[in-house]
Formats: C-alpha cells, sequence, structure tokens
C-alpha cells in the first residue's frame, strides 16, 4: 500500500514537472533578442533546439512581432506626415521605405512559418492554435504592400526584388494562415498579380515559379491567354531531344484541335512544325486556320519566310503582302519584304541585260519601281526598328541605293538616313 503510494506521489511530481516546464534556454534567448536580425540569427541556430512544436511556434511568432515593429513604426511616419500635409505642414520624418517593405516581407515569412507550427499537434495529440487570428487580423492588408514594394523596385531598376516582392504577394494569398481572411474579403487582383509574378519567373528562368504562377492567372479570363501563352513558352524553351519535341507537339495538336481560334497554341505549332521540318502538317494546320481566318498574320508570314528561303520570291512577296495587309509595321516582314523585291528587280535586270550587258530602257522602266518599293519598305522597317533589335535592314538598304543611285550617291544617300535626313 506504502509502494503504491509513492508510485501515485512519484507519477504526480513527473507530470506537474512536464505541465509547468518552462521554456528552453534556446527560446529564452530568442525570446530575449532585441531586433528581428538577432532573433533570426537566433532562429536559424538553434531552432533543433526548440524543444516542440509549441516553442517553435513561438519563437517565430517573437520574430514576427519584431518585424512587425517596424512596419508599425514606418506607417506611424506616414500617417503622420499625411496629417501634416493635410494641413499645410513639414513631414515629420522621412520614410524608410526600404526598411518599411522589408518590415512587411519579413512579418509575413515569419507569421506564415509560426502558423505552421503552431497548427502542429501539442503531446495529446490536441491541435491549439495561439497566433494564427492576430497575425491574420494585422498581416492581410498589408499584402497590398508586398505589391507596393514590387512597384518600388520596379522603379528602382532591381528586378530580382521586384520578383520577390510580386512573388510573396501571391504566394501569401493561399496560405492557410489567410484562409479565413480570404474567405471574407478576396483579392480581385489575384489574376493579374500572378501573371506580373509568371513574367518575373520567367525572365529569371524559373520554370517551376513561372509554371505556378501562369496557372494561377490562367484561372482569371482577362489574363487566361497570355497566362497559357507563357506556359507554352516556357514548355517549349525546356525541350531537350526531338522525342520531347514530338511529345509536345501531340499535346499541341490536341489542344488546337480542341480550340483553333487559341493563336497562342497555333503560333507554338507552327514554331514546333518549322523547327522540325514537318511541312505536310504545317500546311495542314494553316488550311485549318485560314477557314476561321483568313487574314491570320502568322499563315502569310510563315509562307513568306519559307518562299523566300527556297527562292521563291514572286509567292514571298504575295504571301509578304498578305501579312503586311494584317500588320503593316511589322519592322521584320518590312525587311523581308523589301529584300525580296529587290531580289526581284536584280534577277530581271540580269535577265534583260544577258544578251548585250545593257538593260534598255523599256526594261529599266519596269524593273526601277521594284527598286523603289524594296527602298520604301527597308526605310520604313529602319524607321520603325533605327537599332536593328527586331530586323536587319541595313545590307539591303544600302543594296537598294548603291542599285538606284550608284556607289557614291548610295553612300551619300545612307550617311543621311544615318542622320535622319529624308528626301
Amino acid at each position: 500500500m506504502i509502494m503504491k503510494k509513492l508510485m501515485i506521489v512519484a507519477l504526480m511530481a513527473v507530470a506537474a514537472s512536464t505541465a509547468f516546464a518552462g521554456d528552453s534556454p534556446a527560446l529564452k534567448a530568442i525570446l530575449k533578442a532585441k531586433s528581428y536580425d538577432e532573433a533570426k540569427s537566433l532562429i536559424s541556430s538553434t531552432l533543433g533546439q526548440l524543444a516542440s512544436p509549441a516553442e517553435k511556434a513561438k519563437a517565430y511568432n517573437k520574430l514576427y512581432s519584431l518585424a512587425y515593429d517596424i512596419v508599425t513604426k514606418q506607417q506611424g511616419i506616414m500617417n503622420e506626415n499625411q496629417v501634416n500635409k493635410q494641413m499645410g505642414k513639414s513631414a515629420t520624418a522621412a520614410v524608410d521605405s526600404v526598411a518599411f517593405y522589408s518590415a512587411v516581407y519579413n512579418a509575413m515569412d515569419a507569421a506564415v512559418e509560426c502558423d505552421k507550427y503552431d497548427q502542429m499537434p501539442n503531446e495529446k495529440g490536441k491541435v491549439s492554435p495561439k497566433y494564427r487570428e492576430a497575425m491574420a487580423t494585422a498581416l492581410y492588408n498589408h499584402r497590398g504592400n508586398l505589391w507596393n514594394g514590387g512597384i518600388y523596385y520596379l522603379n528602382h531598376n532591381d528586378d530580382a526584388n521586384v520578383y520577390k516582392f510580386f512573388g510573396k504577394c501571391v504566394d501569401t494569398y493561399s496560405e492557410p494562415l489567410f484562409a479565413a481572411e480570404v474567405a471574407k474579403a478576396p483579392d480581385p487582383n489575384i489574376g493579374q498579380m500572378a501573371y506580373y509574378a509568371a513574367l518575373y519567373a520567367a525572365q529569371f528562368k524559373d520554370k517551376a515559379g513561372c509554371m505556378k504562377y501562369a496557372e494561377i492567372a490562367s484561372k482569371d479570363e482577362k489574363f487566361a491567354k497570355e497566362a497559357n501563352n507563357l506556359k507554352l513558352a516556357m514548355i517549349q524553351e525546356g525541350l531537350k531531344t526531338r522525342q520531347d519535341s514530338l511529345d509536345y507537339v501531340k499535346d499541341l495538336e490536341a489542344q488546337f484541335k480542341a480550340d483553333p481560334s487559341n493563336d497562342g497554341v497555333f503560333g507554338s505549332l507552327v514554331n514546333m512544325y518549322n523547327g522540325l521540318k514537318m511541312d505536310a502538317q504545317m500546311n495542314e494546320i494553316f488550311e485549318q486556320k485560314l477557314k476561321i481566318d483568313p487574314n491570320n498574320f502568322v499563315v502569310w508570314a510563315v509562307r513568306g519566310q519559307n518562299a523566300m528561303m527556297e527562292q521563291k520570291l514572286d509567292d514571298a512577296v504575295e504571301y509578304f503582302k498578305k501579312a503586311l495587309a494584317v500588320d503593316p509595321d511589322n519592322a521584320q516582314i518590312l525587311t523581308y519584304y523589301g529584300a525580296c523585291q529587290l531580289d526581284r528587280g536584280m534577277e530581271k535586270e540580269s535577265k534583260a541585260a544577258s544578251r548585250t550587258g545593257r538593260v534598255p530602257q523599256e526594261a529599266m522602266n519596269q524593273i526601277k519601281p521594284l527598286f523603289e518599293d524594296a527602298c520604301a519598305s527597308l526605310e520604313k522597317a529602319k524607321q520603325l526598328d533605327p537599332n536593328r533589335e527586331r530586323a536587319n535592314w541595313a545590307y539591303p538598304l544600302y543594296r537598294c541605293y548603291y542599285t538606284l543611285y550608284g556607289d557614291a550617291d548610295a553612300r551619300t544617300k545612307a550617311a543621311a538616313v544615318d542622320a535622319g535626313v529624308t528626301d
């Protein structure tokens, strides 16, 4: 009987020591931290020493609080400055935009981690969250400041931080931490935000990020087309073998069959057919496309380029004319058209001079308009694309000048056009 009582007392003592156990030394050090950087460093180095999910949640809540204190301080300065402005007074102090946006970002990060551990079951297997409601209420409206932070860095030409902040703005929208807030006040701009995050992901060759954000954007009908086109571009960029390409073609063919009006899918399929030399298949979808869109730019532009490469210049010119009727300011097609007209003229000139070595005036009167048309097209391409970023108009344009004006006059004409002088 005495032994039984002693065992009960011992078990009660153990239970009591467990129930009233204090914070671990690692957690105590974190809770004493005076700055965000100090607390973050301590958490990074001692997270494994924290005794339980509850301790980890408490540590991250401390980190969140230190970051949010900075947010509150900077926002206070903003509010006070706004009041002073309305009253015609000077600003109280300068707002530290970098500190403010960084603190919003850090508070979001810490809150998400805190919530992750706060939702884990305790030693009794129960989930008793302590921090979610307060953090979510304080932070949800600050998601907009993540977007504003991206805009701030956009204005400062810092693309890495633009992507970082845009991405975090989108990511936080689907965090469990904000589920209740999202249900009460959904963000109508999430599709647009996701699309721009996807664009920056593509810029940084982050395929996974691009696909993730583009998928979110594709749920918004305003951005679905652009988002899906972006996904297609990323997939195409990642193809490594011919079999990869053929598998991708099958997928595109299925998408095109389901929706022949989708220009993004159509353009990707044309590019793949072109690259794989699948001419018969390409001509087949051209005919399908023209049945629903007789003035499709891609069809006429690609047919023109292919005819030009095969030296079928008369066909190429006709195709390019149809493409330019749709997009008259396309510098690349203007250049191709001008080059074809130039070559057509030179072929006719060579043929006319084949017997005597001289071109009869009557023949030249018929040929010269081809050179003039070529010159006009190439000069327009130069005007539209002066730095030759899309079209290399320089060589065929000089050939036009030489043909029309002779060597010396061609150099003078070229120099005048380069200087911005027109006749």
